[in-house]
C-alpha cells in the first residue's frame, strides 16, 4: 500500500530530538492514565490485586497470570507495595502499545504522521477505561492485553512468523482473548498464503491457545469460579438475557455504542475510503468479539474491548487521513 502521510524534512527537526520529545510525552500521558485508572476504578472483589498473586482468585481471571507473575517476582525484589508495582508495569504496557501501535502504523504512514498518530490512542482509551462508569472495575492484565495485541497485529501484517508465535504465547498467558488475534489471521490470510500454510498457521495457533487454556486450568483447577462464565456470578441469570435488556436501554446503549471515543462512525461514513484490504478485513474479527461477550460477558463492561482499539483506530485514522488529503 502506498503511505498516505508524509513528515517534515530532517532540516525541520532532528530524528532524536523528536524521538525524545515523544517518548517523553508519551509516558506522561500513559503515567497519568494509569494514574486516573487506580484513582477513578475500583479493585474487583473476585481478583484482588494480591489474590491475583497468591493465586486464590476466582476463574477465569486467575487464569491471566502474566502481569501478576512479573509483579510478584518484582516485589520480591523491590520492597514497595504491590499497587505502585502494578502501576508500573501498567505504564510499561501502556508505553509497550504506544510503540507497538506506531510499528503497526509504519505499514501505512510516514515522517511526522508516524510520530503524531500514536498519540490517538490517549483519545480513544479513557472512552473504555475511564469515562464508562457502570462497571468501574481495574484489572492488572487488561492494558498489557492491548499492548499485545498490538504487537501481534504488526506482526502479523508483516508476517514475521519467528517473532509472531512467542508474542502470541505469551499474551495467551496474559488474558485468553488473544485468540482473536488468529481471527484475525483467519481472515485476513485466506486469500494471501497457500492452502497449506494457512492451515499450519492457524492450527499451530489454536493448538498454542488450548495448551495454555489447558496448563492455567490445571493449575488453577481448584479455584472458585468456571473456566466460562455464561450466567452471572453466583447466579442462574445467563448474561445474554441482561446483555439484551441493556441494549434495550437507551443509556447504556449509548454507552455501548460509545466504545473507542465514537471513531466507528467516521470508518462506517468513510468504508469507502478505506483501501487497505488487511485493515478492512481485519475489523470482521469485531462482530464475533461482540457475539463472545454478549455470551460469557457484560456488553457495559467497556474495558473488555480494549483489544480492538488497533484494528479500530487504524482503520479510522486511514479514513480520516483520506478525507484530509482530498480536502
Amino acid at each position: 500500500m502506498t503511505k498516505v502521510a508524509r513528515g517534515s524534512s530532517p532540516a525541520q527537526t532532528t530524528p532524536w530530538r523528536t524521538g525524545v520529545g515523544v517518548f517523553l510525552v508519551a509516558l506522561v500521558f500513559s503515567w497519568y492514565f494509569v494514574h486516573l485508572r487506580y484513582r477513578l476504578n475500583q479493585e474487583f472483589p473476585l481478583a484482588t490485586l494480591q489474590a491475583l498473586i497468591d493465586g486464590t482468585a476466582h476463574k477465569p481471571f486467575q487464569f491471566r497470570m502474566l502481569v501478576p507473575w512479573i509483579v510478584g517476582a518484582l516485589s520480591g525484589v523491590f520492597p514497595v507495595e504491590i499497587k505502585t508495582l502494578y502501576k508500573v508495569v501498567d505504564v510499561a504496557a501502556l508505553m509497550g502499545l504506544f510503540y507497538a501501535f506506531r510499528l503497526h502504523l509504519k505499514s501505512y504512514f510516514e515522517g511526522i504522521a508516524v510520530e503524531l498518530f500514536p498519540f490517538a490512542l490517549f483519545y480513544v482509551l479513557p472512552w473504555n477505561y475511564l469515562l464508562a462508569r457502570d462497571l468501574p472495575v481495574y484489572l492488572p492484565y487488561d492494558l498489557a492485553a492491548v499492548a499485545f495485541f498490538a504487537l501481534g497485529l504488526a506482526l502479523l501484517h508483516r508476517r514475521k512468523w519467528i517473532w509472531y508465535y512467542p508474542v502470541f504465547a505469551l499474551a495467551t498467558f496474559n488474558r485468553e482473548t488473544m485468540l482473536f488475534l488468529a481471527i484475525v489471521f483467519a481472515v485476513v490470510e485466506h486469500r494471501r498464503l497457500s492452502r497449506a500454510s494457512y492451515a499450519i498457521h492457524l492450527a499451530a495457533q489454536v493448538a498454542i491457545w488450548l495448551a495454555i487454556k489447558f496448563v492455567m486450568g490445571s493449575i488453577y483447577a481448584g479455584n472458585p469460579g468456571t473456566s466460562f462464565e455464561f450466567t452471572h456470578v453466583g447466579t442462574d441469570i445467563a448474561h445474554w438475557r441482561t446483555n439484551l435488556e441493556m441494549l434495550a436501554t437507551p443509556q447504556r446503549l449509548i454507552l455501548f455504542l460509545s466504545s473507542f471515543g465514537f471513531v466507528w462512525i467516521l470508518i462506517l461514513a468513510g468504508w469507502k475510503r478505506l483501501h487497505d484490504p488487511f485493515t478492512r478485513q481485519s475489523l470482521w474479527a469485531i462482530p464475533p468479539f461482540v457475539l463472545m461477550i454478549l455470551l460469557i460477558g457484560n456488553l457495559n463492561e467497556m474495558r473488555v474491548y480494549g483489544e480492538l482499539t488497533p484494528i479500530v483506530l487504524t482503520a479510522a485514522l486511514l479514513v480520516g487521513a483520506d478525507l484530509l488529503q482530498q480536502s
